[in-house]
């Protein structure tokens, strides 16, 4: 950056002055300045460039390299069930498979993500911290106060124009609510990479939000909370089979992890689903 500018002809000991001043205010930044003076008979015309050192520039993430897509979420009787499939892709490429997206933090909270992989690597180790924090007071972090947690990080970083490039999914029982099972209310919380938070009994991010959200509320609505594990998984399996359809970075590996108030949390196993590909031929835009 080039600056110049030109006044009355001053003594050189006065540019001296004004170059260890300017050199000292180093314009609010860990950066060198170089000067260049021209002296002619009427003027002193000072430039001066401002180079930032490399390892001060300011880096942000603008667009996510390995992400995950859609995250599925129901609540039951007793629990809740998440689905997530098992690829990372590198754009539009399935690069990374097996890999899972969820994060079991204790017997009581399962969290899954969408978005940025490397960012919820970074959650995770900020997540761990803020559970060994809640052991020193011999006390595990509940959902409701890690959802809370986690929006106000989330929104901190977006306030500084440098966003976590992750939608969380909360979910999990508290631990008082599990000796009353009968009664118990499981959590679903929801953070969107701005901070936006918000509370939901089911939920479907990413482009499953656009695809999935009306078939798993009337599937929902049909029994509400009394909706037993098995019919909310084949709910679950059901949705998974409509991505399939429509979302080109989804995959059919996945797995259905679920937090109960008997069992606590139970991370699923892989499972696969084919879909049925006949309706291919009845696209006429196929070609």
């Amino acid at each position: 950056m080039w600056c110049s500018g030109r006044g009355a002809r001053l003594h050189h000991d006065d540019f001296v002055k004004f170059l260890l001043a300017a050199a000292n205010f180093r314009i609010g930044f860990s950066s060198f300045v170089q000067f260049l003076i021209f002296s002619t008979a009427e003027y002193h015309i000072v430039c001066f460039r401002v180079k930032m050192n490399s390892h001060e520039e300011v880096q942000r993430t603008l667009n996510p390299t390995c992400t995950g897509t859609s995250v599925i979420a129901l609540q039951y009787k007793t629990g809740v069930v998440v689905l997530t499939d098992r690829v990372v892709s590198y754009g539009k490429m399935a690069r990374y498979k097996n890999v899972s997206r969820q994060y079991k933090v204790n017997e009581n909270v399962l969290i899954a993500f969408g978005g940025d992989h490397a960012d919820f690597h970074w959650l995770q180790n900020v997540i761990e911290r803020q559970v060994l924090l809640w052991k020193r007071f011999d006390q595990d972090i509940g959902p409701k106060a890690l959802h809370g947690y986690l929006t106000s990080l989330l929104y901190g970083r977006r306030c500084k124009m440098n966003p976590v490039w992750n939608t969380l999914v909360v979910a999990g029982v508290e631990e008082e609510e599990k000796n009353k099972k009968e009664t118990s209310t499981p959590f679903i919380g929801v953070i969107t990479q701005k901070g936006c938070a918000y509370q939901v009994k089911h939920i479907a991010t990413g482009l499953g939000a656009f695809l999935l959200n009306q078939a798993v509320e009337d599937e929902w609505r049909k029994k509400g909370e009394d909706l037993s594990r098995e019919d909310a998984e084949a709910v679950l399996r059901k949705s998974l089979e409509l991505t399939l359809y429509h979302d080109c970075v989804a995959d059919n590996e996945f797995e259905i992890g679920r937090v109960d108030a008997t069992e606590g949390v139970v991370l699923g196993k892989e499972e696969k689903i084919i879909g049925d590909w006949s309706i291919a031929e009845t696209n006429c835009q196929y070609e």
